[in-house]
């Protein structure tokens, strides 16, 4: 934690020890949702349960909101039916379907029972949207007038609205169909008698209630925008999302990236047991035992066509390949992976991305092979010193040639298939990211161990 929230944190814990409850409530009344959300998860379940007590509806809602999945989780479970009503009650309908979203079935339907009806409506809505879509991340919250509506009407309009930030004023046809937009800005640059429909913006930048998650992101960073209407396929306006919302969604997206990357699954951000996050990365794991094994498989074929005596100089040299194999194929799928997360046109062709990455590993196979030969070559005569068997019973140059050759083959494998798997798993709807993950590692490691001994079979025979 930083300096900051350590002394936050170390404030709360004090008045914790000490029983000052009164204390306590005054404190986290003057504290932002946002630094308590951040010393939140330290704290043990009693002392949580403590820290809702002393704090109002209103801001143990934004508190849980900015919470992880797996600590939201654990929280919400812990309300009682009165608690969660209170803070659903609160919070604006896309916050308080998140909230909702960490019940059963039935636990939301006794809630939204006892929510006014025009909220427990906007709810069900959001909650009828899978939650990484454009419809999931929305707010129904927004100002929507016709476009012969005037500046006076508009500004009144939004005036009795919701506290929720306004970036723009909604312009819609008679059906609901969105028309156009007015920023804010016009409202008092613009007489108050000028009608909606003459200085709204036509054409904005829209996304489709079942749009991805990603898309819309994608658009934000494209058209710099505050905030953009959700519409059907009829072009009924539904909803907006805001720059926060895509914050939220920028930082799932990175979550999940690096959690593939690493070999796990993002579903393990969504639980606080250890037992079943054990489980999610043994199965990511489990193929990467199986692929090893065909590395064993192919050190013990391999080794009855080496010459007898420089099987284990050919051997030692397995880990080196094995590691500089996988360490470019990773770098190449990385780039590529980051460049597709990032919506780049380029790196989503594949001929683009061959005629790049492909002139970078064979720059980078001779040099990289160059000076594994050269290591070879220096290194066995001292080795040889130390095994009086192998003695010069094989040239240190044949061996050192392989190495070389094995080094320079197995970074150009490793290359193409950094290039071609995030592709391959695109194409197949599953996440690129996984492209860089200890399986597709493993896989650079037995392709490279395989191609180094193939090539040593025919030269060290």
């Amino acid at each position: 934690m930083r300096s900051e929230a350590q002394e936050l944190y170390d404030q709360i814990a004090e008045l914790l020890e000490h029983g000052d409850d009164a204390a306590l409530a005054q404190m986290l009344a003057a504290t932002h949702p946002a630094d308590v959300a951040e010393v939140f998860e330290v704290f043990d379940d009693e002392e949580r349960s403590r820290l809702i007590f002393a704090m109002d509806p209103r801001m143990t809602a934004e508190v849980i909101v900015l919470l992880d999945e797996a600590d939201r989780g654990e929280v919400v479970e812990d309300l009682d039916e009165v608690a969660l009503t209170q803070i659903v009650s609160a919070l604006p309908p896309d916050d308080a379907a998140d909230v909702l979203g960490e019940l059963d079935e039935e636990q939301r339907e006794e809630i939204l029972e006892h929510v006014p009806d025009e909220q427990a409506d906007h709810i069900e809505t959001l909650l009828e949207y899978p939650e990484d879509t454009a419809g999931g991340i929305m707010t129904p919250d927004l100002v929507a007038l016709p476009g012969t509506a005037t500046i006076a009407q508009a500004t009144e309009a939004i005036r009795k609205a919701s506290s929720e930030e306004i970036h723009y004023l909604y312009v819609v046809e008679d059906q609901g169909r969105l028309f156009g937009l007015v920023p804010l800005r016009r409202l008092v640059t613009n007489p108050p008698y000028s009608r909606l429909a003459d200085i709204c913006e036509r054409d904005p930048v829209v996304v489709r209630v079942t749009d991805d998650q990603e898309e819309v992101v994608h658009k934000f960073r494209k058209y710099d925008v505050s905030a953009v209407p959700v519409i059907d396929d009829a072009g009924l306006l539904l909803g907006r999302i805001t720059h926060d919302d895509v914050m939220d969604v920028l930082e799932e997206e990175a979550d999940e990236d690096i959690y593939h990357m690493a070999g796990t699954d993002p579903t393990e951000l969504e639980t606080p047991s250890v037992v079943r996050a054990a489980r999610i990365r043994f199965q990511w794991l489990l193929p990467a035992f199986v692929m090893m094994t065909l590395s064993a498989a192919v050190i013990m074929i391999a080794k009855s066509h080496l010459h007898p005596l420089a099987v284990g100089a050919i051997l030692a040299f397995i880990p080196m390949i094995g590691a500089m194999g996988g360490n470019c194929g990773v770098q190449t799928s990385t780039i590529i992976i980051r460049g597709i997360a990032s919506g780049d046109l380029a790196a989503g062709k594949l001929s683009l991305v061959f005629t790049r990455e492909g002139r970078i590993a064979l720059l980078m196979a001779p040099v990289c092979g160059l000076f594994s030969f050269t290591i070879a070559w220096i290194v066995l005569p001292t080795l040889q010193k130390f095994d009086e068997v192998s003695a010069g019973a094989f040239s240190s140059l044949s061996v050192a040639g392989a190495v070389g050759l094995g080094m320079g083959s197995a970074i150009l494998v490793a290359a193409a298939l950094g290039i071609v798997l995030p592709f391959f798993f695109r194409r197949i709807g599953v996440d690129p990211a996984i492209a860089a993950g200890p399986i597709v590692t493993t896989c650079n490691d037995v392709v490279s161990i395989t191609v180094y001994l193939s090539i040593s079979s025919a030269i060290v025979a």
